[in-house]
């Protein structure tokens, strides 16, 4: 039995705190590129992908103490829903060719020119979407979903897609998993700020653009809402993680198989979990007192 895994939590580099998902005023969103930017750099974040629709922006003046990764979100096609697909391209140098929201252009010709331009395509908000495991099964070469969407979560609570992940790693595919807030700070009464509620935090041999951008490639990076994942030790066939004080502590695998663990009173940090080899994947699902989620990529199972 092997277990494949590339571990962040094991390589020489630094932890940087990103986001790739965020329009400005020049699309749907309501700030400038400037306010922003300065608005993520303000939380603490690193690096950001400004994805607007259709387009590629890039700011006035070169930024301060983040980096910036070229991006831009297109929809297109036609779910079973009657909904866009909507792609984010991220580390692409020019434009897509292509409509923004044509219904009868092709995702997969989205992804594909994102490949061939040097980009990582990932499938944005599934849930929202309201795609079924046969629209996602459809596309080939993506690299991953958007497990978490902070505007999709706080505008119709329909932010989760961990439901669509598991059911393309059960299905063979081996994706990663992202948060992101696709923030567009959209103002109504009762609505909370879109910025700051979700991250990848990216294990990066440098802080360079380009380090960021081959560590995402390789999966060196975990999701988070909130709490934090420390420490991750594979061995033996255990697996050992360490996390901030949380509520639960989940390897989630195929159907009726994986393990959960709940903190009697107060919190637990640390877990381990026995792979049988009846697995295919297993990725560690962690939850705080307030419900914030913290997500690693998967870990592969092989015979």
């Amino acid at each position: 039995m092997k277990l494949e895994f590339n571990n962040p939590w094991t390589v020489e580099g630094v932890w940087l705190k990103g986001n790739l998902h965020a329009h400005t005023d020049r699309s749907d969103g309501q700030l400038t590129v400037k306010e922003l930017i300065d608005a993520y750099r303000e939380r603490g974040y690193r690096f950001l992908s400004i994805t607007d629709h259709g387009m590629l922006t890039y700011p006035d003046e070169a930024p301060r103490d983040i980096l910036l990764i070229p991006g831009e979100e297109i929809s297109v096609g036609t779910s079973s829903a009657g909904t866009r697909f909507h792609i984010l391209a991220i580390n692409i140098r020019r434009e897509l060719p292509i409509e923004e929201g044509d219904p009868d252009e092709s995702p997969q010709r989205v992804i594909d020119l994102t490949l061939r331009y040097g980009g990582l395509p990932i499938v944005a908000h599934p849930y929202w979407s309201g795609f079924n495991l046969q629209d996602l099964m459809r596309l080939q070469n993506y690299i991953g979903i958007e497990i978490y969407n902070t505007t999709c979560e706080l505008n119709r609570q329909r932010g989760l897609s961990t439901v669509h992940w598991d059911g393309l790693l059960s299905n063979g595919r081996r994706l990663y998993g992202f948060a992101g807030d696709d923030a567009h700070m959209e103002w109504r009464p009762g609505l909370p700020p879109d910025i700051g509620g979700a991250w990848i935090m990216v294990k990066a041999e440098e802080p360079t653009v380009e380090a960021v951008v081959d560590a995402i490639s390789r999966g060196l990076f975990y999701s988070s809402n909130g709490p934090e994942i420390r420490g991750l030790n594979i061995g033996d066939g255990v697996i050992h993680v360490e996390t901030s004080p949380v509520r639960w502590i989940s390897f989630v695998s195929n159907p009726t198989l994986g393990l959960r663990y709940t903190a009697g009173r107060g919190e637990i940090t640390e877990a381990e979990y026995r792979v049988t080899g009846d697995e295919t994947y297993i990725r560690i699902e962690i939850s705080d007192i307030y419900g914030r989620k913290a997500w690693t990529n998967p870990i592969y199972v092989e015979a």
